[in-house]
């Protein structure tokens, strides 16, 4: 037996299993968080890892009581800020509370040389401007931060979402032995099942193109929820829809 081609997710993964939204999320290329600051790091956590897992993770290793793990748990549960740490590049420290510090620290040493050499008065601020830097410390920006005990329970707000940019739509499809990215075929397919699961009682499905020979659509199963396959080269008719509808649920 040929082994099955592996699902592939388009998209947000929080929002994807339940494709109940009238809109698409573009095909994107994968963000590829490189931990710069070492925020991970320090909390022993992945990219990955939901603001609960932060949470447990920052507890256990006694966060209260060591002042930078505190700075880093409230730089990550900050989803903006988490955003932009994310998509900072290989070898560009992110700009914080730390790496000010620091470069506060080595403009002061480079000053003290640079004076007693040639004479001059500079401080580490003027070593700090000559390079486009200014020497304000970065704002704290935990505006979304939440104690502890006041996380969402709801599953979805928990996550922590990829960056995205502004045309990113609020859900994302599934792609299975192709990659199709026709979000209009698609926003057409997700439509025409919402109306007709809608009056047979199944509110909660997810939807995505396949490439597999012979087969305009299938449905399958993800933890109970169904989710209706398109053939990628398929055109959508509402023929299709009421098949695919009634192979579901009846």
């Amino acid at each position: 037996m040929a082994e099955q081609p592996p699902l592939q997710l388009v998209g947000r993964p929080d929002t994807a299993i339940v494709s109940t939204s009238t809109a698409l999320v573009p095909v994107r290329a994968a963000v590829v968080c490189h931990d710069v600051n070492g925020y991970y790091r320090a909390l022993g956590v992945t990219p990955g890892a939901t603001r609960r897992e932060l949470l447990a993770a920052y507890t256990a290793r006694d966060g209260q009581s060591d002042a930078r793990l505190t700075y880093v748990f409230h730089q990550l549960l900050n989803a903006d800020t988490r955003a932009r740490y994310d998509a900072a590049p290989l070898g560009q420290p992110f700009p914080d509370r730390y790496v000010h510090a620091e470069l506060l620290r080595r403009a002061s040493r480079f000053a003290s040389a640079h004076n007693a050499v040639h004479g001059t008065r500079d401080t580490a601020a003027d070593i700090l401007k000559s390079h486009g830097l200014g020497p304000e410390e970065p704002k704290n920006e935990f505006l979304d931060s939440t104690p502890g005990d006041r996380f969402s329970d709801d599953g979805t707000r928990d996550r922590q979402p990829s960056p995205s940019s502004s045309e990113t739509r609020p859900y994302s499809y599934l792609l299975l032995a192709s990659t199709c990215d026709d979000v209009s075929r698609m926003d057409q397919w997700r439509e025409g099942l919402g109306r007709a699961l809608a009056a047979r009682n199944c509110p909660r499905f997810a939807v995505g193109f396949h490439g597999i020979p012979g087969q305009p659509f299938f449905v399958a199963k993800d933890l109970g929820t169904p989710v209706f396959f398109l053939h990628e080269g398929q055109p959508v008719t509402e023929e299709l829809i009421a098949a695919a509808a009634t192979a579901a649920v009846g």
